[in-house]
């Protein structure tokens, strides 16, 4: 359980993923521009821009999936905390339930004979 991630974390990593998507970006742009001793052509700046979008978009596809694997793991832990609970809940139930029947027929038993103690009395 201590594993599982809280929310704050989850807003954290959706910073850390932004913050690596624009370093991403800084960082193409930074290798377009040192590498290019030539004049770049339009063909090549959008061969490289279609690089760079594919990464993203794969970095992007990743994230995803690790979201998608937390918001299933919480669901699973949420599942297996209600079970307990309703565990919990079924346990008290049939042990009061035991006590009551106990009282009820102690009760029974002995509403009569004060009664009559009443009676006499």
């Amino acid at each position: 359980m201590d594993n599982m991630p809280t929310v704050q974390t989850l807003g954290s990593e959706l910073a850390e993923v932004e913050n690596e998507f624009s370093q991403a970006i800084d960082e193409d742009l930074a290798r377009d521009t040192t590498t290019t001793e030539v004049k770049p052509t339009v063909r090549n700046m959008i061969a490289n821009t279609g690089i760079s979008l594919k990464r993203l978009v794969d970095q992007m596809r990743t994230k995803e999936a690790e979201l998608e694997a937390v918001k299933a793991a919480a669901t699973v832990e949420f599942e297996r905390i209600v079970a307990q609970g309703k565990l919990v809940r079924d346990n008290c139930h049939q042990e009061t339930d035991a006590d009551l029947h106990q009282i009820r027929t102690t009760l029974e038993v002995l509403d009569p004979a004060r009664a009559k103690l009443a009676e006499m009395a």
